[in-house]
């Protein structure tokens, strides 16, 4: 359902699958509901695009003015499916976007719009006159790289001219999913195991056994794997395809009873009926973490509360954000959200400022995005560093492991930050409208408290925020499936490569032990982050015969 007013109201209802998500601009103010029937206020980005939707759903580009945008006609242009006449329309705030008239009938045959680094073409057919316009009763949309969220959308009714009251284009009253705390009234405290710079957080699903999830700033909403929602008997329905750091993967929508995060002593949170996404998280994230993972909680879940993150102590607060005030002693610094995810101003060797995701879910410093590694010349400003392959939902892209000379957040600076310079083509480490996305080896630093409901990010320097970044040691990354260890990654010119170990090599033991007897953890703690000058001694398999090797751990990025 779709609901306009000129000049600048709009309203929408989308059902799909499970999720039944509304979205709405009036005037100077924008909203949308998450998947819970919470209702966000959009800001930065969002708000702009916001606005720019209003503006062309309302055809404020056909007023005598151009509604305040600007038409730049760009000439003709043929394709196997016609001939056009092509429009560049740009609203007063948001990105502009190609028309295609049809030269035989002079409607607008299709249009080309971006939001972000996706970029979304909208066919129109079936054209029917209502009150002496001709308009539309079929759409095809379609993202590029994304088959799997084509739409095509049918009108069944439309009236021009009725009544409409304002409070139609007013946030809803929110119906979120019921919230319980568990052991004390708006407050709970959460142990978290702090492992290869994850936050790892028990949860049950329907009243079943706690189980191990990640969690992830980073993620628009709670996901569960899709081998651990076939173990709980867990129905799904639809299909979707979502955006990671490396590209884009298919899903499914399930809908749960209860989710509850909670702590040995009872203490924690509850909530009801989630909708959620069901993906095959393990193929990528159990290798590398050297144990499955039942699921990731997401942006629903996290934006209900004031999240207080103390990596010192290794626990989770959630506040109840009604009357929260901050009283620590960290810097507030300003927050916008980007869809989902937290985002602050960061400023990268004095001079390069940008916006940058606040990613709980990744263990690097910072993630710079090509785009504005291009617009900056910092692929050229920047030591040549090291290359690497990096993994998020949806698959694998190449990145440069580099240091920068500082890096600033609100009142905070450190030298020599590591920084990696994506190199991925698609999905969100190709952003254009940011930065970057910071992860916990930045925030470890921090106390970090998150205050989704008044935009606040609050730093307090911890323990850690004296140290200097540091890069893998050894340069082998290690990725386990089931009782096997195997060199997953050698990044070249490190000890790894020097003892000529080869990705595939099976790793069989560390230091004297069965390397199956490490977790990931403990054999990050001597491959990557024992004392520069220290030896590891390895044993290595490849093509039936083992071989010993020992590697000399050095600072070489």
């Amino acid at each position: 359902e779709v609901w306009l007013a000129a000049p600048d109201r709009r309203a929408t209802a989308v059902t799909l699958g499970p999720f039944t998500l509304k979205d709405g601009c009036d005037s100077s103010r924008a909203w949308r509901t998450d998947p819970t029937g919470q209702v966000i206020a959009l800001d930065g980005h969002d708000l702009e695009e916001a606005k720019a939707d209003t503006w062309f759903e309302n055809d404020r580009w056909l007023a005598p003015d151009f509604g305040g945008g600007r038409v730049t006609v760009v000439g003709p242009e043929d394709d196997a499916r016609g001939k056009y006449w092509v429009l560049e329309v740009a609203p007063p705030a948001g990105r502009a976007r190609r028309m295609y008239l049809d030269r035989s009938t002079w409607l607008v045959d299709h249009f080309v719009s971006k939001r972000d680094q996706a970029t979304t073409t909208v066919r129109l057919s079936d054209y029917r006159m209502v009150q002496g316009r001709k308009l539309a009763f079929r759409s095809v949309q379609q993202i590029e790289g994304m088959p799997a969220n084509d739409a095509t959308v049918y009108v069944d009714s439309l009236s021009v001219n009725e009544p409409m009251p304002p409070e139609r284009f007013a946030p809803p009253p929110e119906k979120a999913s019921a919230l319980r705390y568990l052991k004390s009234p708006g407050v709970a405290r959460l142990p978290f195991d702090y492992s290869v710079r994850h936050v790892w957080l028990k949860a049950a699903v329907n009243g079943g056994p706690a189980a191990d999830f990640l969690y992830d700033t980073g993620a628009s909403l709670t996901v569960i794997d899709s081998a651990y929602a076939a173990t709980i008997g867990l129905k799904t329905e639809g299909r979707l395809q979502g955006e990671g750091a490396g590209a884009s993967g298919t899903g499914t929508f399930a809908r749960i009873g209860t989710l509850r995060v909670a702590a040995p002593d009872s203490d924690g949170v509850e909530i009801e009926n989630l909708k959620v996404a069901v993906l095959d998280l393990n193929r990528i994230l159990a290798p590398y973490f050297w144990r499955p993972v039942a699921g990731v909680i997401g942006f629903d879940f996290i934006v209900r509360f004031v999240n207080e993150i103390d990596y010192d102590a290794r626990a989770l607060v959630l506040r109840d954000p009604a009357g929260y005030e901050y009283h620590g002693s960290g810097a507030a610094i300003p927050m916008t959200l980007a869809g989902h995810a937290p985002v602050a101003k960061l400023t990268l060797d004095g001079e390069f400022d940008g916006d940058f995701r606040i990613d709980v879910g990744s263990g690097s410093t910072v993630d710079l995005h090509g785009p504005f590694v291009r617009r900056n010349g910092l692929d050229q400003a920047l030591p040549a560093g090291v290359e690497v392959t990096s993994g998020g939902f949806g698959g694998t892209f190449e990145s440069r492991v580099t240091r920068a000379r500082s890096l600033a957040i609100g009142p905070y600076s450190w030298d020599k930050p590591l920084v990696s310079l994506s190199q991925a083509a698609t999905g969100a480490f190709a952003s254009e409208d940011y930065a970057g996305n910071v992860g916990n080896q930045l925030l470890e630093r921090f106390k970090v408290t998150l205050d989704y409901e008044h935009r606040a990010l609050h730093l307090e320097p911890g323990a850690r925020f004296k140290k200097p970044d540091s890069f893998s040691r050894s340069g082998l990354q290690l990725a386990r499936e089931g009782s096997m260890v195997r060199a997953a990654q050698v990044v070249a010119g490190s000890p790894a490569a020097k003892a000529k170990i080869q990705p595939g090599d099976e790793v069989v033991e560390i230091a004297g032990r069965p390397a199956a007897d490490y977790t990931a953890e403990g054999a990050a703690g001597l491959l990557d982050h024992g004392k520069a000058g220290s030896k590891v001694k390895l044993v290595i398999a490849r093509d039936g015969k083992r071989k010993k090797v020992k590697l000399k751990l050095r600072e070489f990025v």
